[in-house]
């Protein structure tokens, strides 16, 4: 895997020119560089992985050659959008769904973060013949990968993370968990974001020039990049999801230890002990401080409320946010969670002890965390 065959690939993919920006090439490089050091990627997981990159790469060109195209999508400002955040496990997931059952949402659809361009026609992003191709590609991945779908399923039409829009820039945090990468994650940690950010921007003026709405967007490590939310966008609302961090963290490294055998020969748990303790822990950091800085510019969620009182909590939300709570917003949500009762694919069993942790190993990566929000329960799962 070479990053001659992934360019030459995405260009015979596409038949558009090379993205009008080459920031994508150095994660794309730095990433290549630690698969042939690490030499752990299976033959199956090495293919994958390429066609991701492809897939990514792809993307990127479809995007900026359709913005060269219809250079007027750029005109409309992305206005007020909203962030879920917080660390891995806490409850974005739940909260970008209930809001997304409101149909003055307009969220990133897992179809859509590959299939940006062209954008669905109006009034078609669930119908649309891409997003019904990946609706029946789920009903087999559900046959065939029970475990995986209970630990964490994203229907092709439900809202899903741009995580996948910075991977175009090759600027994501997705790539750290699915193969050993030291140097990428160490550098992903403290690179500079905004070209990621600008090209999801443009992304999002792609989506919404022909399906328009207030945006509401979940991604866990925007938490690490908080800074360059409000850069990119000034007007920008963010919600922050709080949980025992100690479940959160057992959770998240069942979660990616468990993914991680589809590419590799082994999860190398070494790795993961080395590089997850502190990117997660700056999912907590990271948002404190700007918390600090910009105290009014985040409501924090948590998640033992969210999960006793879903409806009741959306409404607060909606309160701070300044929108409106209507009556199709109500009835969205609770049919949402009529549909979705937790563990509904099945449970999802994990412990920290289950990965060589104890509590009072973690206690320095949570400690300044707890001491503003004490929300540690005693408890793992």
């Amino acid at each position: 895997m070479t990053f001659d065959e992934i360019v030459n690939a995405a260009r015979e993919a596409t038949g558009v020119p090379d993205p009008d920006k080459d920031s994508w090439q150095e994660g794309l490089q730095i990433l290549l560089r630690d698969h042939a050091r690490a030499d752990i990627l299976t033959e199956k997981g090495q293919a994958i992985l390429k066609r991701r990159y492809v897939n990514a790469l792809s993307t990127r060109m479809r995007v900026d050659d359709y913005i060269r195209r219809n250079p007027a999508v750029l005109d409309a400002p992305v206005e007020r959008p909203v962030f879920i955040l917080g660390m891995v496990r806490t409850g974005t997931t739940m909260a970008s769904y209930l809001m997304d059952s409101d149909p003055a949402t307009r969220s990133l659809l897992r179809w859509e973060a590959y299939n940006i361009a062209p954008p669905a026609a109006p009034g078609m992003t669930r119908t649309d013949e891409r997003c019904l191709a990946e609706k029946a590609t789920d009903e087999q991945m559900i046959k065939g990968n029970p475990e995986g779908v209970a630990t964490h399923f994203e229907p092709a039409d439900g809202p899903s993370e741009c995580v996948h829009l910075l991977a175009q820039d090759f600027r994501s945090m997705m790539f750290t968990a699915l193969s050993t990468t030291p140097v990428y994650a160490d550098w992903i940690l403290h690179c500079d974001m905004s070209s990621a950010f600008e090209h999801r921007k443009r992304a999002l003026q792609v989506l919404q020039s022909t399906n328009p709405g207030r945006w509401v967007l979940k991604m866990p490590s925007d938490s690490v990049f908080i800074p360059w939310i409000f850069r990119t966008f000034p007007d920008a609302r963010v919600i922050w999801t709080h949980r025992d961090p100690y479940a959160a963290f057992a959770s998240s490294f069942s979660m990616r230890g468990k993914s991680r055998l589809i590419f590799n020969r082994h999860m190398d748990p070494d790795y993961m002990r080395c590089k997850w303790p502190l990117q997660l822990s700056l999912h907590l950091r990271r948002p404190l401080e700007l918390a600090r800085e910009r105290p009014n510019a985040i409501y924090h969620l948590y998640y033992d409320d969210m999960m006793a009182d879903p409806i009741g909590q959306m409404k607060q939300v909606y309160g701070w946010l300044g929108d409106a709570w209507t009556a199709a917003a109500e009835s969205g949500m609770k049919k949402w969670l009529d549909d979705n009762p937790q563990g509904r694919f099945g449970k999802h069993s994990y412990s920290l002890s289950e990965w060589g942790f104890t509590r009072k190993e973690l206690e320095p990566y949570f400690a300044d965390y707890l001491r503003v929000h004490p929300v540690a329960t005693g408890r793992e799962a």
